[in-house]
């Protein structure tokens, strides 16, 4: 079986990097980081041993702001060390896998995939939790409400050919085979974990720019009204609180791929 190597990126996320390694560094061989932040997020990553190599933003885009395809630094050392042929799951410093991604790596490899489609589900602030959030609690333990947010190729395998086109937006690198594995796992993301928190992490993208989630409060006329709201955004139809279960998206649950894809639809405003 190939390895299974995590590309993560991260931006000031020292309130929740040790919850989200401590959860995700089991699922993957060994991680190569790109980090931009500047409130000690990457001396905590430089404690954990799968953490390889990590690349500071001013490395890699001197004088300019990271983007997707950055993360081509991260792959070619990882190439270099490693070959190529090998499965990559990309992570970010504010997700936590509610699937395995080296059991979703093991199975994809057995059907011959090359490509995994990962749904991400949007936990957010709930009205319900205005006046009673209790930041003692870990981030999965307080921010229990989420709506179905997006679906992205979140693992690869790659080939001598795989490579990122230079330009924001694209994921998934070229140069990876096209047969996707048949199902659709999960991941937590958790972009907003208290009203101070979001401020910051609103003012510091609007600041520099470091690739990663402002939707929702980016055009809010008044940022502290929304930070508590019954919806994730306008577009996602349908929000519920956590209980430990994603319903007809647990993977043993789904069926194929298409019918994920065909509820996905129903789900969220495309």
């Amino acid at each position: 079986m190939p390895m299974n190597i995590g590309l993560l990126m991260t931006y000031n996320e020292a309130d929740v990097i040790e919850e989200m390694m401590d959860a995700n560094r089991r699922h993957v061989d060994t991680i190569f980081v790109l980090d931009g932040s500047d409130d000690g997020t990457d001396r905590i990553l430089r404690g954990y041993p799968e953490v390889e190599l990590l690349l500071r933003d001013e490395e890699v885009a001197p004088g300019a702001r990271v983007r997707d395809y950055h993360r081509q630094f991260l792959l070619d050392a990882a190439h270099e060390r490693y070959g190529t042929g090998h499965w990559f799951t990309l992570m970010h410093g504010d997700e936590i896998f509610h699937d395995d991604p080296r059991d979703v790596a093991e199975r994809a490899e057995r059907q011959g995939a090359r490509r995994v489609n990962w749904a991400a589900m949007q936990f957010f602030l709930h009205p319900d939790d205005e006046g009673s959030l209790d930041l003692g609690l870990s981030v999965q333990e307080r921010v229990r409400w989420y709506s179905p947010f997006w679906v992205e190729i979140r693992q690869f395998r790659s080939s001598p050919r795989t490579r990122y086109p230079d330009r924001h937006g694209v994921v998934v690198p070229e140069g990876v085979g096209w047969r996707p594995y048949t199902r659709m796992p999960v991941f937590k993301h958790y972009p907003f974990r208290s009203p101070e928190q979001a401020m910051a992490r609103l003012q510091a993208m609007r600041a520099r720019g470091f690739s990663g989630t402002g939707t929702g409060l980016r055009d809010a006329g008044s940022v502290e009204g929304r930070v508590f709201r019954a919806r994730y955004g306008d577009a996602y139809r349908r929000a519920q609180r956590f209980e430990g279960d994603f319903g007809d998206c647990e993977l043993n649950r789904q069926g194929n791929l298409l019918t994920m894809m065909w509820r996905w639809k129903r789900w969220v405003r495309t």
